[in-house]
C-alpha cells in the first residue's frame, strides 16, 4: 500500500517535486494550491486535490514548498493553517526558503500541538527537482526524521542535517548569498570581456579551467552565451532571499557591504521588468548599461558538466 502524503504549494519547485513523486509510484499524493488550476494540473498526472483543512487533516506526513516567510506563517500557523487541522504526530518538512525567525516560530506553534515542523531549503533548480536530484538543508537532528528517510532520499541526491530548527534556514540563505554574488560578478566580467571583444564562448571555454571558475557558471552561463533567460529561479526569488539575507544581518549588526550591494542590484534588474526571468538575467541587464552582447558557444568540459 501507498504511504499517504500532503503536498502544500505546487510552483516551480513544487510542481515538478510531486511530479517526481508521482512517477515514482510509491505515495498516495493529496496537493493544495492557492491556485486551484496548480492543482488540477497536478491532480491530472495522480494526485487528489484538497482544500487545505482536508489534506492537513488527511496525512501525517505534509511537505510545503511556498514562495515566502508571511505565506508560510499563514498556511501553517494562521487561522484556518495546518495548525488547526493536523493531528498530533503529524511531520512537517517545509522545503521553502525563508528566514530562521519564521522557522523557528512555525516549529514552536506547532510543536505546542504535538506537530514536528521541519525547515528543509534546497539547493538546486527546476530540472533538480523534477528529477529528485535536489540538495537537502536539513533543521534537525538525522533520528528525527528517521520515520521518512525513503521520502527525503526520492527528492535528493544529498542531505545534510544542520542539528536545529532554523539553522537549515540559515545555511540556505548563506548559500544564496555566495551563489548570487558569484552570479553577479561572473556577470560583471563576462560582459567586460566581450566588451573588450573576445567571444563569450571562448571566455566561457577557457575560464572553466581557471581560477575564475565556479559552479554558478559552468551550470548557468552556457545558456547565457544563447541569450536564454528562462526561468529555473528567477530574479525575483533571488531577491527575495537577499532580502531575507539582509534583514538576518542587520539584525544581528553584521556588516554586509558586498551582499547589499548585490541586493540593490538585483532589485533594480527585477524593476526593469525582468523579474520573472532566470536570476543570470543580471547579464541582460548589464549588456543594455555597458552596449553590447554576452554572446558564444560554451564547450563544458565534462569534469564540470
Amino acid at each position: 500500500m501507498s504511504e499517504k502524503l500532503g503536498f502544500i504549494g505546487l510552483g516551480v519547485m513544487g510542481g515538478n517535486m510531486c511530479r517526481h513523486i508521482i512517477k515514482s509510484g510509491g505515495y498516495d499524493l493529496t496537493v493544495n494550491d492557492s491556485d486551484p488550476a496548480k492543482a488540477a494540473e497536478i491532480a491530472a498526472l495522480g494526485a487528489t486535490a484538497a482544500s487545505l483543512a482536508e489534506l492537513a487533516a488527511g496525512n501525517k506526513v505534509i511537505a510545503a514548498s511556498l514562495p515566502n516567510p508571511a505565506i508560510v506563517r499563514k498556511v501553517f500557523t494562521g487561522p484556518g493553517g495546518v495548525i488547526d487541522h493536523a493531528q498530533p504526530g503529524t511531520i512537517i518538512i517545509d522545503l521553502s526558503t525563508v528566514d530562521s525567525d519564521t522557522s523557528k516560530a512555525v516549529s514552536a506553534a506547532l510543536a505546542e500541538k504535538g506537530i514536528t515542523y521541519v525547515d528543509t531549503p534546497v539547493s538546486g533548480g527546476k530540472f533538480d527537482s523534477l528529477k529528485g536530484s535536489l540538495t537537502l538543508i536539513i533543521g534537525a537532528e538525522e533520528h528525527e526524521l528517521a520515520s521518512i528517510r525513503p521520502l527525503l532520499e526520492l527528492l535528493s541526491s544529498s542531505m545534510h542535517f544542520a542539528g536545529s530548527r532554523g539553522a537549515g534556514s540559515t545555511i540556505k540563505l548563506v548559500n544564496n548569498v555566495i551563489s548570487m554574488g558569484v552570479t553577479l560578478v561572473t556577470a560583471e566580467a563576462f560582459v567586460l570581456g566581450c566588451k573588450a571583444g573576445v567571444d563569450g564562448g571562448t571566455l566561457f571555454n577557457i575560464l572553466q579551467h581557471c581560477g575564475g571558475r565556479s559552479l554558478r557558471m559552468t551550470k548557468r552561463f552556457p545558456t547565457v552565451l544563447e541569450g536564454d533567460y528562462s526561468p529555473r529561479f528567477t530574479v525575483d526569488l533571488a531577491e527575495k532571499d537577499l532580502s531575507l539575507a539582509m534583514d538576518l544581518a542587520h539584525n544581528l549588526k553584521v556588516p554586509m557591504m558586498m551582499a547589499s550591494l548585490c541586493h540593490d542590484f538585483f532589485l533594480m534588474t527585477s524593476k526593469s521588468g525582468r523579474g520573472e526571468l532566470d536570476a543570470t538575467a543580471v547579464v541582460q541587464f548589464l549588456e543594455t548599461l555597458a552596449d553590447t552582447k554576452v554572446r558564444g558557444k560554451a564547450t563544458v568540459d565534462p569534469k564540470y558538466g
